[in-house]
């Protein structure tokens, strides 16, 4: 997926505070630099020795998060667990202990913002953190294929808005604002054809969390589609790279011809 945030964008300060940012690098495996960079939440971290705003803790177990404000200016968003879930000003009583006690995985709203603008939100619960996540369906970028297989108009109208794609197979699959991969399945790995910079790239996905809503084991991942799409990945690659190496081959002739005339100058 397209990146939500350029690492030039990052907020050292507070990152460096947090002690995960040191020698201008993030100090994250990859999995939770891609999640931080897709803004997306990271799995709980273990933070130690913090120092904030004038304060010593020792330790901290919480979840990370970016986010741009209104300026467009990158912050940072530090999601402890909580004790008791805070209530969500557009949830009722009911529809969070819905959320909470899994009866829904996550419910659609709709609000009017600060403009009188009537806007869309999916909100799910964070059993790990304890907290009510709201989000954009608008915002969420959709793949074109997911093992090898288009996705519909209307799979991807599903995906937005949190609802469970049903592929020709029978693999399951739904976003997630809370997941730190952004979405969970039915099968541990899927590999997600997106469109980048122009063209398709591949991003191969394991690890995933079940579905909420199923309680059986999830199913074996090597589908067809997914070998189909792990062949069409690794093709790709070899094509790249030999695109590469004839780009570089045919700008040495010419290097090599400015510098022989340089030399022959003296």
């Amino acid at each position: 997926m397209k990146k939500a945030i350029n690492e030039s964008e990052l907020p050292i300060n507070e990152l460096q505070q947090l002690g995960i940012h040191k020698d201008g690098k993030l100090k994250l495996d990859a999995e939770q630099t891609e999640a931080l960079l897709h803004g997306r939440r990271t799995k709980i971290l273990s933070l130690e020795n913090l120092k904030m705003d004038g304060f010593g803790i020792k330790q901290l177990d919480a979840k990370l998060s970016l986010f741009r404000n209104e300026s467009g200016k990158v912050e940072l968003a530090i999601h402890p667990i909580y004790h008791e879930a805070k209530p969500h000003p557009l949830l009722n009583e009911q529809e969070a202990l819905n959320l909470k006690f899994g009866n829904a995985f996550n419910l659609r709203k709709e609000y009017e913002d600060a403009n009188k603008k009537m806007k869309k939100a999916i909100i799910e619960y964070d059993e790990q953190t304890r907290e009510f996540v709201a989000y954009d369906p608008e915002e969420v970028e959709v793949p074109e294929k997911v093992n090898s297989e288009a996705l519909t108009d209307e799979q991807k109208k599903h995906f937005k808005n949190g609802e469970i794609v049903t592929l020709s197979d029978g693999t399951q699959l739904q976003h997630s604002a809370t997941d730190n991969k952004g979405v969970r399945s039915d099968r541990g790995a899927l590999i997600l054809s997106v469109l980048l910079d122009g063209g398709i790239s591949y991003l191969m996905l394991r690890g995933i969390r079940n579905l909420a809503s199923n309680w059986d084991d999830q199913k074996d991942d090597y589908t067809k589609g997914y070998r189909q799409a792990l062949q069409d990945a690794t093709e790709n690659t070899a094509r790249s790279c030999q695109q590469n190496r004839e780009t570089v081959a045919a700008e040495e002739p010419v290097q090599e011809q400015k510098l022989s005339y340089k030399r022959s100058g003296r």
